[in-house]
């Protein structure tokens, strides 16, 4: 961005937030979105009374504590997880998964199918994380699943919905607006995050729509519109998001509560396969545990991920937490907010 479009935001901005009634809390929520900012220096821009705080649109730092010890626990078991690969960095009970055999990365699900396929003596899990983008490409594995003869393929899920924990941390956290994701909105359609207490925008990822979805929110703010749900990324998402994709998960997956990463079981937040193809599911068919884990006590990624601290309040935050030597999800993961500060300079 040049130095004049830079002025003229800055400017615009400032003459909402003037209008605003108090000091404003504004969550983006997608991962994707909080690199962006921290790449651009977008926070720089905005007016003293705007705070712009990360939130837990990265699923990779969401996935449930437990969740690593269970892919663990199928490995014993001579089981091959596939998988992303920032998952390798998650800290779990006994360490990260790095350097531990019967692992390997692949980079969608239609990866791990393929690999499945190709290898029929092997019986090989998919390690599912991830919002209705990667969802609906499970989805779409389920299908071309169902009409294979395919034995040795199985999900072990932990696929999250990103609406219900928005309605709680509106609440938990005094929101006063949400930058709402363009991915998952593509999918879901704006009217997904409908109902939610505060205004909400749906936003592309170039500076200037970013920057055009903050001024939006400012005057919704301003104008005392709290049910405002605004879509600033129409060349992608629609009002009613990709229908085709919906039915297919419809028919696949059923909605259940969720264990978040520093914010506990949140009841709908969930997406697990149901109950007709539990032949698929590697929860039922292998003992994959409900292992319970402890974060470092110094590690704050709970209150970033929900907007209670910001990454360079962590006491280990680039001491002994670092991308090269993650402590936290928040800095394992490659979009994680802790990251993008740790590398843009601690523009959190």
């Amino acid at each position: 961005m040049d130095l004049k479009s830079a002025n003229f935001w800055r400017a615009a901005l400032a003459e909402k937030a003037a209008s605003c009634p108090r000091t404003l809390r504004i969550m983006e929520v997608c991962g994707t979105h909080t690199h962006a900012i921290a790449r651009h220096n977008l926070r720089a821009l905005l007016p003293e009374n705007v705070t712009l705080i990360s939130g837990p649109g990265c699923p990779v730092c969401v996935a449930g504590a437990g969740f690593i010890e269970k892919i663990r626990n199928l490995l014993r078991q001579g089981v091959i997880v596939t998988l992303f690969g920032d998952l390798l960095r998650i800290p779990g009970k006994h360490g990260t998964l790095a350097g531990e055999n019967n692992l390997k990365i692949v980079y969608s699900p239609a990866d791990a199918l393929a690999f499945a396929l190709a290898s029929p003596r092997l019986k090989v899990v998919f390690a599912a994380v991830g919002f209705a983008p990667t969802l609906s490409a499970a989805a779409a594995l389920m299908a071309d699943l169902e009409m294979r003869n395919c034995d040795n393929f199985s999900l072990l899920s932990d696929f999250k919905e990103i609406k219900p924990v928005l309605s709680t941390l509106c609440c938990s956290s005094h929101l006063s607006a949400l930058l709402l994701p363009g991915h998952v909105a593509s999918v879901t359609g704006v009217g997904d995050f409908s109902g939610l207490p505060v205004p909400g925008v749906v936003s592309g990822f170039e500076p200037e729509n970013i920057l055009h979805s903050l001024y939006l929110l400012l005057e919704a703010v301003a104008k005392g519109k709290k049910d405002f749900l605004c879509n600033n990324y129409s060349q992608a998402v629609s009002p009613h998001g990709n229908q085709a994709a919906l039915k297919l998960i419809d028919r696949y997956f059923t909605t259940s509560s969720s264990v978040w990463r520093g914010l506990g079981e949140i009841p709908g937040s969930g997406r697990v396969l149901k109950e007709e193809f539990a032949r698929f599911d590697a929860s039922k068919l292998y003992s994959a545990g409900d292992a319970v884990f402890e974060e470092d006590p110094d590690c704050r990624c709970g209150e970033i991920i929900s907007g209670a601290a910001l990454p360079s309040s962590c006491p280990l935050f680039g001491n002994r937490c670092t991308p090269e030597n993650p402590v936290g999800a928040c800095m394992a993961s490659s979009e994680g907010s802790c990251a993008a500060s740790f590398m843009y300079g601690g523009r959190l």
